[in-house]
């Protein structure tokens, strides 16, 4: 599925070569609708980076938004749907607007995939891929992002905690129950992080912690109500013309 026409390895390229170390390697992959991407879903990879570098020494050498096929998004969504390409595109301009180009990047292998393919197989594929591309010494682990909400509504993610599978990093949303998470996570599983509103250094009063979603933003924006605090000015122009297309 994945490929270097789908995933742009050269961020990883150039955080080896630049950052050599002999700590584990991760990269971190986030799959969703992204219908439209918004502050915390960029956020939440870079808090995620943050906690699994100071917490665990690891060192995330990149990491990847991934939109869902356009076969599930529509499925869900109907009318409210934005074509895949678009939604790659406002990925890619956000990355840029928050500044974070140097190691999150767009793949496309999911949204380009000839059906919908499930987060865990995202994962694995993009973890063998990117192995047999970079052949270190060491394999490169791949953690998947997952808000708190997810996790739960998907009773804990399994198939990501699997032997084969490089793990899940669980990160808090406000009003979303954590005992699930937290149990796990007691137990001392080694292929579960959970990046948590109570972490000594998360600033809890931050606006990036916000409860944002893409359903929020859909629904101001046809209402013609401020976006800029939910997502980026750069989603926004694209999402005007995508709409000044459809007019």
């Amino acid at each position: 599925m994945h490929s270097e026409h789908t995933t742009d390895l050269s961020i990883l390229y150039s955080n080896l070569k630049s950052h050599p170390t002999n700590q584990e390697y991760v990269v971190l992959i986030k799959t969703g609708a992204m219908n439209p991407v918004h502050r915390c879903h960029i956020s939440n990879m870079v808090r995620t980076k943050q906690y699994l570098e100071r917490v665990y020494n690891f060192n995330v050498i990149g990491g990847y938004l991934s939109p869902t096929h356009d076969e599930y998004v529509h499925g869900k969504l109907r009318n409210e749907f934005i074509n895949g390409q678009h939604r790659i595109e406002m990925c890619r301009k956000a990355i840029e607007e928050a500044g974070q180009q140097h190691w999150l990047s767009v793949d496309m292998a999911e949204c380009m995939a000839p059906r919908f393919v499930t987060p865990a197989s995202v994962a694995y594929t993009l973890q063998v891929f990117i192995n047999q591309k970079l052949n270190l010494p060491k394999s490169v682990r791949v953690i998947y992002v997952a808000g708190l909400d997810l996790f739960n509504r998907c009773y804990g993610m399994k198939s990501l905690r699997a032997p084969e599978m490089g793990g899940i990093a669980v990160v808090y949303r406000p009003g979303q129950d954590d005992r699930l998470i937290t149990s796990i996570h007691a137990q001392g599983n080694s292929k579960v992080f959970y990046v948590c509103a109570n972490d000594d250094d998360m600033d809890t009063s931050s606006s990036d912690i916000d409860d944002i979603s893409s359903t929020l933003i859909r629904k101001r924006y046809k209402n013609n109500e401020n976006c800029e605090h939910l997502t980026f000015k750069s989603v926004l122009n694209h999402m005007e013309i995508i709409s000044s297309k459809k007019n």
